[in-house]
Protein backbone atom coordinates (compact mmCIF):
# COMPACT_ATOMS: atom_id res chain seq x y z
CA UNK A 1 0.00 0.00 0.00
CA UNK A 2 1.23 3.56 -0.71
CA UNK A 3 0.48 6.49 0.79
CA UNK A 4 0.44 9.52 -0.74
CA UNK A 5 1.15 11.59 2.32
CA UNK A 6 3.74 10.70 5.34
CA UNK A 7 5.61 13.35 7.54
CA UNK A 8 8.78 12.63 5.36
CA UNK A 9 7.06 14.80 3.08
CA UNK A 10 7.56 17.70 5.80
CA UNK A 11 10.33 16.58 7.33
CA UNK A 12 12.60 15.12 4.48
CA UNK A 13 13.90 18.56 3.13
CA UNK A 14 15.15 19.89 6.42
CA UNK A 15 17.26 17.15 6.72
CA UNK A 16 20.89 16.86 5.91
CA UNK A 17 22.42 14.10 3.62
CA UNK A 18 23.90 11.29 4.98
CA UNK A 19 27.74 11.77 6.33
CA UNK A 20 28.87 8.70 8.19
CA UNK A 21 31.12 7.88 5.39
CA UNK A 22 33.32 11.19 6.37
CA UNK A 23 33.86 9.61 9.70
CA UNK A 24 37.05 7.32 11.04
CA UNK A 25 36.03 3.77 9.45
CA UNK A 26 35.39 2.11 12.80
CA UNK A 27 32.97 4.48 13.55
CA UNK A 28 31.63 4.73 10.16
CA UNK A 29 31.38 1.19 9.89
CA UNK A 30 29.47 0.41 13.15
CA UNK A 31 27.05 2.94 12.31
CA UNK A 32 25.93 1.27 8.72
CA UNK A 33 28.56 3.08 6.24
CA UNK A 34 30.36 0.34 4.34
CA UNK A 35 29.63 -2.68 2.48
CA UNK A 36 29.65 -6.25 3.51
CA UNK A 37 30.79 -8.99 1.76
CA UNK A 38 28.60 -12.56 1.22
CA UNK A 39 28.39 -14.39 4.06
CA UNK A 40 27.87 -18.46 4.53
CA UNK A 41 24.74 -18.93 5.85
CA UNK A 42 25.84 -20.32 9.00
CA UNK A 43 27.41 -17.89 10.27
CA UNK A 44 24.88 -16.05 9.94
CA UNK A 45 22.86 -17.77 11.99
CA UNK A 46 25.43 -17.84 14.28
CA UNK A 47 24.71 -14.14 14.25
CA UNK A 48 21.11 -14.09 14.38
CA UNK A 49 21.31 -16.80 17.54
CA UNK A 50 24.64 -14.17 19.61
CA UNK A 51 22.94 -10.51 18.71
CA UNK A 52 18.95 -11.97 19.63
CA UNK A 53 20.59 -13.43 22.70
CA UNK A 54 22.26 -10.38 23.92
CA UNK A 55 19.67 -7.88 22.97
CA UNK A 56 17.37 -9.22 25.23
CA UNK A 57 19.82 -10.09 27.98
CA UNK A 58 21.18 -6.63 28.03
CA UNK A 59 17.34 -5.27 28.24
CA UNK A 60 16.81 -7.82 31.15
CA UNK A 61 19.80 -7.14 32.83
CA UNK A 62 19.38 -3.68 32.81
CA UNK A 63 15.74 -3.77 34.32
CA UNK A 64 16.35 -6.47 36.37
CA UNK A 65 19.46 -4.25 38.44
CA UNK A 66 18.69 -1.48 41.16
CA UNK A 67 17.94 1.17 38.43
CA UNK A 68 15.59 4.71 39.14
CA UNK A 69 12.72 2.40 37.44
CA UNK A 70 12.56 -0.21 39.95
CA UNK A 71 10.53 2.32 42.31
CA UNK A 72 7.95 2.62 39.41
CA UNK A 73 7.62 -1.57 38.93
CA UNK A 74 9.00 -1.42 35.38
CA UNK A 75 8.98 -5.41 34.27
CA UNK A 76 11.84 -7.43 33.27
CA UNK A 77 11.41 -6.56 29.84
CA UNK A 78 8.19 -5.03 28.18
CA UNK A 79 7.15 -8.82 26.33
CA UNK A 80 6.76 -6.42 22.72
CA UNK A 81 10.84 -6.24 22.10
CA UNK A 82 10.57 -10.25 21.90
CA UNK A 83 9.04 -9.79 18.59
CA UNK A 84 11.24 -6.70 17.90
CA UNK A 85 14.30 -8.53 18.45
CA UNK A 86 13.24 -11.45 15.62
CA UNK A 87 12.58 -7.97 13.41
CA UNK A 88 15.71 -6.57 14.42
CA UNK A 89 18.52 -9.66 14.06
CA UNK A 90 16.68 -11.74 11.67
CA UNK A 91 15.28 -9.30 9.52
CA UNK A 92 17.59 -6.35 9.56
CA UNK A 93 17.67 -5.46 5.78
CA UNK A 94 13.73 -5.02 6.11
CA UNK A 95 12.02 -1.27 6.45
CA UNK A 96 10.50 -2.07 9.34
CA UNK A 97 13.58 -3.25 11.24
CA UNK A 98 15.23 0.30 10.85
CA UNK A 99 16.67 2.51 13.60
CA UNK A 100 13.67 4.58 13.25
CA UNK A 101 11.05 2.37 12.80
CA UNK A 102 11.99 0.63 16.32
CA UNK A 103 12.97 3.82 18.05
CA UNK A 104 9.77 6.41 16.67
CA UNK A 105 7.38 3.39 16.21
CA UNK A 106 8.07 1.87 19.99
CA UNK A 107 7.59 5.48 21.60
CA UNK A 108 4.41 6.70 19.65
CA UNK A 109 2.42 3.67 20.08
CA UNK A 110 3.55 3.37 23.72
CA UNK A 111 2.20 7.22 23.89
CA UNK A 112 -0.61 6.85 22.49
CA UNK A 113 -1.97 3.36 24.21
CA UNK A 114 -1.19 5.49 27.37
CA UNK A 115 -3.10 8.25 26.40
CA UNK A 116 -6.16 6.66 25.53
CA UNK A 117 -5.86 3.67 28.63
CA UNK A 118 -5.45 7.65 31.08
CA UNK A 119 -8.93 8.20 29.60
CA UNK A 120 -10.53 5.54 29.98
CA UNK A 121 -9.32 5.19 33.71
CA UNK A 122 -11.35 8.63 34.42
CA UNK A 123 -14.59 7.04 35.08
CA UNK A 124 -16.03 3.83 36.45
CA UNK A 125 -17.83 3.07 32.80
CA UNK A 126 -14.39 3.65 31.48
CA UNK A 127 -12.27 1.39 33.76
CA UNK A 128 -15.05 -1.65 33.13
CA UNK A 129 -14.43 -1.51 29.23
CA UNK A 130 -10.62 -1.76 29.20
CA UNK A 131 -10.88 -4.47 26.04
CA UNK A 132 -12.41 -0.99 23.69
CA UNK A 133 -9.07 0.99 25.03
CA UNK A 134 -6.73 -1.46 24.15
CA UNK A 135 -8.28 -2.46 20.22
CA UNK A 136 -8.78 1.90 20.12
CA UNK A 137 -5.01 1.80 21.03
CA UNK A 138 -3.74 -0.36 18.58
CA UNK A 139 -5.96 0.96 16.09
CA UNK A 140 -5.27 4.59 16.60
CA UNK A 141 -1.21 3.58 16.33
CA UNK A 142 -1.34 1.55 13.56
CA UNK A 143 -3.08 5.12 11.52
CA UNK A 144 -0.51 7.08 13.24
CA UNK A 145 3.10 4.85 12.59
CA UNK A 146 1.67 5.04 8.91
CA UNK A 147 1.42 8.72 8.94
CA UNK A 148 4.90 9.31 10.74
CA UNK A 149 6.03 6.38 8.06
CA UNK A 150 7.42 4.60 11.32
CA UNK A 151 5.64 1.52 11.08
CA UNK A 152 6.61 -1.31 13.15
CA UNK A 153 4.52 -4.24 13.97
CA UNK A 154 5.60 -5.35 17.94
CA UNK A 155 4.92 -1.55 18.32
CA UNK A 156 1.38 -2.79 18.06
CA UNK A 157 1.90 -4.78 21.54
CA UNK A 158 3.53 -1.33 23.11
CA UNK A 159 -0.15 0.37 22.44
CA UNK A 160 -1.96 -2.43 23.73
CA UNK A 161 0.03 -3.03 26.98
CA UNK A 162 -1.23 -0.17 28.93
CA UNK A 163 -4.76 -1.35 28.78
CA UNK A 164 -4.66 -4.94 28.88
CA UNK A 165 -1.67 -5.42 31.65
CA UNK A 166 -2.17 -4.09 35.50
CA UNK A 167 1.40 -3.55 36.14
CA UNK A 168 1.90 -1.77 33.10
CA UNK A 169 -0.66 0.67 33.94
CA UNK A 170 0.78 1.47 37.74
CA UNK A 171 3.70 2.16 35.91
CA UNK A 172 2.02 5.32 34.54
CA UNK A 173 4.03 7.90 32.60
CA UNK A 174 7.28 6.37 33.37
CA UNK A 175 6.45 3.67 30.70
CA UNK A 176 7.50 5.74 28.16
CA UNK A 177 11.57 6.41 29.17
CA UNK A 178 11.09 2.49 29.69
CA UNK A 179 9.66 1.93 26.00
CA UNK A 180 13.07 4.98 25.18
CA UNK A 181 15.81 2.89 26.97
CA UNK A 182 14.55 -0.54 25.70
CA UNK A 183 14.39 0.52 22.10
CA UNK A 184 18.01 2.23 22.26
CA UNK A 185 19.92 -0.41 24.04
CA UNK A 186 18.55 -3.37 21.41
CA UNK A 187 19.46 -0.39 18.62
CA UNK A 188 22.93 -0.49 19.93
CA UNK A 189 23.18 -4.07 20.27
CA UNK A 190 22.00 -4.58 16.42
CA UNK A 191 24.96 -1.86 15.45
CA UNK A 192 27.61 -3.71 16.82
CA UNK A 193 26.61 -7.36 16.34
CA UNK A 194 24.52 -6.39 12.55
CA UNK A 195 27.83 -4.78 11.23
CA UNK A 196 30.39 -7.47 12.04
CA UNK A 197 29.24 -9.93 8.88
CA UNK A 198 25.80 -7.93 7.52
CA UNK A 199 25.00 -4.04 7.97
CA UNK A 200 22.72 -2.40 9.95
CA UNK A 201 21.01 -0.24 9.48
CA UNK A 202 20.45 0.20 5.94
CA UNK A 203 19.44 3.50 6.51
CA UNK A 204 18.42 5.79 10.03
CA UNK A 205 16.01 7.86 8.60
CA UNK A 206 14.83 7.44 5.30
CA UNK A 207 16.21 6.26 1.86
CA UNK A 208 14.64 8.87 0.07
CA UNK A 209 16.34 11.88 -1.10
CA UNK A 210 16.95 14.67 1.95
CA UNK A 211 17.68 18.00 1.50
CA UNK A 212 16.28 21.14 -0.30
CA UNK A 213 13.96 19.58 -3.12
CA UNK A 214 14.81 20.97 -6.92
CA UNK A 215 12.61 21.85 -8.98
CA UNK A 216 9.61 19.70 -9.90
CA UNK A 217 8.79 19.32 -13.36
CA UNK A 218 5.26 20.14 -14.07
CA UNK A 219 3.91 17.33 -15.48
CA UNK A 220 0.91 18.46 -17.11
CA UNK A 221 3.55 20.13 -19.37
CA UNK A 222 5.04 16.98 -20.15
CA UNK A 223 4.13 15.12 -23.93
CA UNK A 224 3.44 11.80 -23.85
CA UNK A 225 6.47 9.53 -23.61
CA UNK A 226 8.44 11.76 -21.98
CA UNK A 227 10.25 10.62 -18.75
CA UNK A 228 9.57 12.36 -15.31
CA UNK A 229 10.17 12.07 -11.83
CA UNK A 230 7.99 10.46 -9.39
CA UNK A 231 9.67 10.71 -5.69
CA UNK A 232 13.09 10.59 -6.81
CA UNK A 233 13.19 8.05 -9.34
CA UNK A 234 12.98 8.21 -12.99
CA UNK A 235 9.86 7.51 -14.81
CA UNK A 236 10.83 6.39 -18.53
CA UNK A 237 8.62 5.34 -20.96
CA UNK A 238 9.89 2.79 -23.50
CA UNK A 239 12.89 1.12 -21.61
CA UNK A 240 12.70 -2.45 -20.67
CA UNK A 241 15.54 -2.59 -17.96
CA UNK A 242 16.24 -1.33 -14.69
CA UNK A 243 19.00 1.22 -14.35
CA UNK A 244 20.55 2.12 -10.83
CA UNK A 245 23.42 5.13 -11.23
CA UNK A 246 25.27 6.93 -8.58
CA UNK A 247 23.12 9.99 -9.71
CA UNK A 248 19.65 8.36 -10.47
CA UNK A 249 16.91 5.50 -10.72
CA UNK A 250 15.21 4.84 -14.31
CA UNK A 251 12.40 2.62 -14.75
CA UNK A 252 10.07 1.36 -17.06
CA UNK A 253 6.81 3.35 -17.02
CA UNK A 254 4.55 -0.04 -17.37
CA UNK A 255 6.11 -1.29 -14.11
CA UNK A 256 4.11 -0.30 -11.29
CA UNK A 257 6.27 0.78 -7.93
CA UNK A 258 4.47 0.60 -4.54
CA UNK A 259 6.50 2.04 -1.51
CA UNK A 260 8.24 -1.30 -0.17
CA UNK A 261 9.90 -1.15 -4.03
CA UNK A 262 10.70 2.45 -4.15
CA UNK A 263 12.39 1.90 -0.48
CA UNK A 264 14.48 -0.59 -1.87
CA UNK A 265 15.47 0.70 -5.09
CA UNK A 266 17.15 3.83 -2.99
CA UNK A 267 18.59 1.98 -0.90
CA UNK A 268 20.46 0.10 -3.28
CA UNK A 269 21.37 3.45 -4.99
CA UNK A 270 22.35 4.37 -1.38
CA UNK A 271 24.75 1.45 -1.28
CA UNK A 272 26.49 2.64 -4.80
CA UNK A 273 26.66 6.13 -3.18
CA UNK A 274 29.04 4.97 0.28
CA UNK A 275 30.49 2.46 -2.20
CA UNK A 276 31.74 5.25 -4.48
CA UNK A 277 33.24 7.01 -1.63
CA UNK A 278 34.77 4.87 -0.01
Amino acid sequence: MVFKFTIDDVLNRYLPANRLNRLPYPISRFLGAHTPSPKHDYLIWIEILVSSFCGIALIEGIFKSQTVFTAHNAPLIIASYGATAILCFNASQAPLSQPRNILVGHFLSALIGLCIEKLFSLSQAGRDNYWASGALSVAVASVAMSIFNCVHPPAGASALLPSVDESIRSMSWWYLPVQLVSSVLIICVALIFGNILRKYPVYWWTPAPVGKPKPKEDLESLSEGEPHSEGGITVVPGIHTITITVDSVMVPEEIDLDEIDNNWLEGLQSRLRLLSSE
